[in-house]
C-alpha cells in the first residue's frame, strides 16, 4: 500500500472527523473508503461516457468500470444511453434461459 499526503480545508477535516465517529473508523480507513468510492463513481462516468459517444461496447464499459455487465446496462439506462439492448430484452433473453 503507498502513502499519499495531502493538505485539506478546515471544514473537510471537520467534516472528515464527523465520519469518523460515524462510521468507528480511524481517519486512514475513512479517507480509504471515500477514495476507493470516488475512483469507483469515476471509473463509471468515464466508462459511460465512452459508452454515450459508442466508442467502446456495453461489455467493454463494464470491464472499465469494473461492474457487471447487467449493473452496466442497468446504469446505461438510467442515464438514457441507447446501447441497442434494453433490460426488457435482457430480461426476456433470462426467461428464455
Amino acid at each position: 500500500m503507498k502513502t499519499v499526503t495531502t493538505r485539506i480545508p478546515e471544514d473537510d477535516e471537520e467534516a472528515l472527523a464527523e465520519l469518523e465517529t460515524e462510521m468507528s473508523a480511524d481517519r486512514s480507513e475513512v479517507l480509504r473508503r471515500l477514495i476507493r468510492q470516488g475512483l469507483d463513481d469515476w471509473r463509471q462516468e468515464r466508462a459511460l461516457d465512452r459508452l454515450r459517444d459508442h466508442s467502446i461496447t456495453l461489455r467493454n464499459a463494464a470491464g472499465l468500470a469494473d461492474i457487471s455487465y447487467v449493473e452496466m446496462l442497468t446504469l446505461a439506462a438510467e442515464k438514457g444511453i441507447d446501447v441497442g439492448y434494453t433490460t426488457d430484452d435482457l430480461e426476456s433473453d433470462l426467461e428464455r434461459i
